[in-house]
């Protein structure tokens, strides 16, 4: 089943790591992270299926006839200015035109780079999902310049996700016959579908400015949620788009404003959208909310659904009134035709969200609460039937936990706090047993001197199989995918994170560390890259990431 986002970055190889020890899971890297880095999974299937992101991919196609050749900057920061006019671009000015170009990836007069690229990958072939990319006929390739984030992927291999439109470059003459080249495109995002050949947008309801509707999940009778633009309340935004219409470049301008600011000018709420077998979209059902406001009530609201089951049953997440106050949270929303229901809460809760329902209506999530005088999260897991909710035990009571996926077997995995080194909490990812009430870090589920540190399960199918994210040392690679080698012809290893896939050991156990003496003890990371996780993590949780980290590329010395 699903789910979900945390930035990361993958530069590996396809490995498999041998069993030479006792283990219950192998690591196996996903051969996507070949293309790129800060590669993270979403979701998996029952055949294995990942679906997965990538931050940077290498080897991006630089459009030079977009190059002002006599901007100083340029000039100033090229090493072969003519060089580079002529196509050839060596690594030092082919990372800086990289970083100069996304610098200004809302600037209509750069080429745009997509910053995110989705993929689905079986551990063995990797699959580039265009979303509404641009082709252009005259290369017959995509033209990579539509970010396009991932989520889903149900047992019919049918994806979801968001994906902005593709741009294209508009020429316009001025009244003294200059000619200025803008690069537009005609919405900002947009959830998307991708039944068997065919990809389906998934419009909000109102669509002012393009909208903007996101997709996190699907289900097998082709029910998609997600969350979507339902009613603009700012006229001035109405009045702006209408002095707009016909003016591509105004329009991209806007829609470029509507992304930053959505939260101020239009309601929001969690929406299913009905596909047939063929892909075509049949109906758009707008979701409640926990609160019911007056309708004269301008307030601006934000509601999401995340997740849906073979039921036909959404989780995800709603304004709601805090301890029977007119104080307003948000809390996990489960919702089922029109009712919308929550979780019981303890006093101690503050708020709580929803991030997975399993075929069993077995649901997912956290909550915050203050656990020992601070503020933390809490993994929970809730039966809508019974109406019964529990907070499992983790790596410690005063640690923080978070459940991100759920299969029918009621195993939950998430990620949770294991240990605090200085000011830095590492997080491991966990796989939690619901029906006999067992939990444990996944890196005690893996052989012993495993280059792997599991810091995230990101989400789990019905044949226990675990789409991950793992931190590993591996060299350093440049913006083209090459190995960098010093003068010497050494290498030098950087910490790196990478989507894996965990696969179940038959008649495997638990790794006796204890007993290999000679076998170091397995290394985490870096305290770079931890602060590098979890500022990705936020960027992801954000939606399409608007903003590259270079990190991820080193200059060839």
């Amino acid at each position: 089943m699903k789910q979900t986002r945390l930035a990361v970055w993958s530069l590996f190889t396809l490995l498999v790591i041998p069993e030479t020890y006792g283990a219950q899971y192998r690591v196996v890297e996903l051969p996507v992270a070949e293309l790129g880095t800060s590669t993270f999974p979403t979701a998996i299937n029952s055949i294995g299926d990942i679906t997965v992101n990538m931050q940077l991919q290498y080897n991006p196609y630089i459009d030079t006839s977009l190059i002002d050749f006599e901007s100083s900057t340029v000039i100033n920061n090229l090493t072969n200015l003519d060089g580079v006019r002529g196509g050839d671009l060596n690594n030092q000015d082919y990372l800086w035109l990289y970083s100069y170009i996304t610098s200004n990836s809302q600037n209509l007069f750069f080429q745009q780079i997509a910053n995110l690229n989705g993929y689905v990958d079986n551990a063995s072939t990797t699959e580039l999902i265009h979303g509404f990319d641009t082709f252009d006929f005259v290369s017959d390739e995509y033209i990579n310049s539509a970010a396009v984030n991932v989520r889903s992927i149900n047992n019919s291999g049918s994806v979801v996700g968001t994906s902005q439109d593709g741009f294209y470059n508009l020429t316009i003459f001025t009244d003294d016959a200059q000619s200025l080249t803008y690069v537009v495109n005609d919405f900002y995002s947009r959830a998307f579908a991708k039944i068997d050949d065919r990809t389906t947008a998934l419009p909000p309801p109102d669509t002012t400015g393009g909208g903007l509707s996101d997709a996190y999940d699907i289900n097998v009778n082709n029910q998609v949620v997600g969350v979507g633009t339902t009613q603009f309340m700012d006229s001035s935004f109405q009045t702006a788009v209408d002095s707009c219409l016909g003016d591509e470049a105004c329009l991209r301008s806007l829609s470029i404003q509507l992304a930053g600011n959505v939260g101020t000018v239009a309601q929001r709420r969690g929406i299913i959208w009905q596909l047939d077998d063929s892909g075509n979209l049949t109906d758009t059902f707008t979701l409640g909310m926990l609160i019911e406001p007056d309708s004269s009530d301008t307030s601006i609201y934000s509601s999401t659904a995340v997740a849906i089951n073979d039921n036909g049953i959404a989780v995800g997440v709603s304004p709601a009134f805090y301890q029977n106050t007119t104080s307003l949270t948000t809390a996990a929303a489960i919702y089922i035709d029109d009712q919308v229901t929550t979780i019981n809460l303890d006093e101690e809760a503050l708020a709580s969200k929803a991030t997975d329902i399993n075929n069993n209506n077995i649901m997912v999530g956290s909550t915050t609460k203050r656990v020992l005088g601070v503020t933390r999260t809490k993994f929970f897991v809730h039966d809508v039937d019974s109406n019964l909710t529990i907070f499992p035990d983790d790596f410690s009571h005063g640690s923080s936990s978070n459940a991100l996926s759920i299969n029918n077997q009621n195993m939950v995995v998430g990620y949770g706090e294991s240990e605090t080194i200085l000011t830095t909490r590492r997080t491991e990812g966990f796989i939690y047993d619901y029906r006999n009430d067992i939990f444990s870090g996944l890196n005690s589920l893996t052989e012993c001197n495993s280059p792997y540190y599991i810091a995230q399960a990101n989400a789990i199918n019905d044949n226990n199989e675990i789409a991950a994210t793992a931190l590993v040392s591996a060299p350093a690679k440049n913006i083209k995918g090459e190995i960098i080698y010093d003068e010497l012809g050494a290498t030098t290893n950087v910490d790196q994170v990478v989507a894996v896939k965990l696969v179940p050991i038959e008649g495997g156990s638990i790794d006796n560390c204890d007993a290999y003496e000679e076998v170091p003890e397995r290394q985490g990371a870096s305290m770079s890259i931890w602060m590098l996780l979890f500022g990705m993590f936020s960027l992801a949780c954000k939606g399409l990431i608007r903003k590259r980290n270079l990190t991820g590329f080193q200059k060839t010395k």
